[in-house]
């Protein structure tokens, strides 16, 4: 791993307060990692989509993903007992965002709340947001 390019944060040490789980988003998470032994956290992110500008992701980080050359600087920390991923020239766009865990009926979903944002799209799939 090219520890160069990564700042990690030891628990309880240095807590990131950016980002908010929800206990139910936490039970989610932690259960989709403990799925598979490979799986070490997640990595929180944005990407270009839809007609409002960008949209939320969020996928498992697995143990053969660390090990591979970085070509953007990230930060690591733990919040609560999930190890987390956040490109630094996200971390503007993630900063103060809360992620709960929504079951209705037979949809679950994660969803991601932020009062930073500025416009959405009709269909509530992306969003602009004010990064200042």
């Amino acid at each position: 791993m090219n520890t160069d390019k990564i700042n990690t944060y030891a628990p309880k040490k240095n807590q990131w307060k950016g980002v908010l789980i929800s206990q139910d988003a936490l039970k989610q998470i932690s259960f989709l990692i403990n799925l598979n032994s490979d799986n070490k956290g997640i990595r929180l992110g944005i990407k270009k989509s839809g007609c409002a500008g960008f949209r939320y992701t969020m996928k498992l980080v697995k143990t053969s993903e660390l090990t591979q050359a970085n070509d953007e600087k990230e930060i690591v920390f733990f919040y609560k007992n999930i190890l987390i991923y956040i490109s630094s020239k996200e971390i503007p766009f993630l900063e103060g965002v809360r992620i709960d865990f929504v079951k209705d009926n037979i949809n679950q979903v994660f969803k991601f709340y932020n009062s930073k944002l500025e416009n959405f799209c009709g269909c509530g799939e992306s969003f602009s947001i004010n990064s200042n």
